[in-house]
């Protein structure tokens, strides 16, 4: 088993940086409540690439979110509708 290693950095942040950093991370969570929305409209999709297929664009144009953060939003929401599929088959035996 590989062991993590974890590090706790701070960040010494100009009072501009702290809000862009602000503004970056509620950008992304709205991505990600987009994401998820269209991730339940179409059956509670859990396939990342099938998701990306239907949101990168909007990603990219109506959230400004560059390529990597694009690709990361659907990716971290249809692993977490994997999670709740996997614990409601596990409930239900």
């Amino acid at each position: 088993m590989k062991q993590q290693l974890t590090a706790k950095l701070k960040l010494n942040l100009s009072e501009e940086q702290k809000s862009s950093v602000r503004e970056i991370c509620l950008t992304y969570r709205d991505a990600l409540n987009y994401s998820s929305q269209i991730a339940f409209d179409n059956g509670k999709m859990s396939s990342s690439s099938k998701l990306q297929k239907l949101v990168y664009h909007d990603l990219r144009l109506k959230f400004g979110l560059g390529d990597h953060l694009a690709c990361n939003v659907p990716r971290q929401v249809a692993v977490s509708y994997r999670i709740q599929w996997t614990k409601l088959k596990q409930n239900k035996q």
